[in-house]
Order: C-alpha cells, then sequence, then structure tokens
C-alpha cells in the first residue's frame, strides 16, 4: 500500500479547537476525529494514542508531532492531519509546542511494515525545514493536501 493511499483530503482537519491546548485534550480531539473517519471507536483511538504517548513524546518539533495507534484487526488503515487552532502543549523533543498532528491509524499486525515505512517517510521529509514550513503555511485542507501530494511526486 503506497503513503498517498492512506491520506485522503476528507481526513485533513483545520482550526481544530483544543480545551486547555494541552496533549490529553489534543488527543482526544484526533481520536474523536478519526473516530468520524473510520469504523473505529473514539474511546479504543484514544486510548491506543495515550498508551504510546506513555512510551515516548510523539513531538517530533518544529511544531509537528506523528501520534500513532495500532489497532487489532484494522483493515483499513489511514492517516488523518490535524491543524491546530491554537499551538497545543506536547512535550515535543524540541520543546516547542505543535501546530500539526500526523496522526497514524495503523494495523497491531502489519506484515508489509505499512506503520514504519509511513513513521520513517515522514520522520525524514519533517527533516526538511521547507516540507514543514509549506505545512505550517497551508492556510486549508486543499492546501496542505496539495503540499503533500507534491513531495510524495518527488519520492
Amino acid at each position: 500500500m503506497k503513503i498517498k493511499d492512506l491520506l485522503s483530503k476528507e481526513n485533513i482537519f483545520f482550526g481544530v479547537q483544543v480545551p486547555g491546548n494541552d496533549k490529553k485534550h489534543a488527543l482526544k480531539e484526533i481520536s474523536k476525529l478519526c473516530a468520524k473517519c473510520s469504523n473505529l471507536s473514539e474511546h479504543t483511538l484514544y486510548k491506543t494514542f495515550l498508551g504510546r504517548e506513555k512510551v515516548e513524546s510523539t513531538g517530533f518539533g518544529s511544531g509537528v508531532a506523528i501520534p500513532h495507534a495500532k489497532i487489532d484487526r484494522l483493515k483499513d488503515p489511514f492517516i488523518a492531519i490535524v491543524h491546530f487552532a491554537e499551538p497545543v502543549d506536547w512535550d515535543s523533543i524540541d520543546g516547542k509546542p505543535v501546530e500539526i498532528a500526523i496522526a497514524l491509524v495503523m494495523p497491531t499486525v502489519d506484515k508489509d511494515n505499512t506503520h514504519l515505512k509511513v513513521l520513517s517517510y515522514f520522520s525524514r521529509k519533517l527533516a526538511d525545514e521547507s516540507f514543514v514550513n509549506r505545512l505550517l503555511k497551508a492556510e486549508n485542507p486543499d492546501q496542505m493536501y496539495q503540499c503533500i501530494q507534491e513531495e510524495m511526486k518527488e519520492d
């Protein structure tokens, strides 16, 4: 499965309000949005995202986080992108708040290593300052989707 097949424009959310602007509330909002674009329960998603954060913060740095959830028997993995209305305190590796979360929802059993491929892809891309700046400057889901699609053409 190609990474671009995991992201649809409908799974990009802009101006998401987070009460308290903290990571737990942000994960709750991400879980709500991911539940809407799948047949997964908000509670399961939240519990899984939160469990992953307890292992290590997914705050990548430069204003971006990559929270991820591995779900048993998930048939259709997907990526959701959440652009927050206000930066969120995430306990990122660089100490900066998060403006964008790239949420990965993947199956627990992953024969093709899709989870690692996607994680590795975004980790590499997020090391590119110009890509991160384009993501952060996107003003709507269309622009963000376009930015990511253009990056994927180059790979």
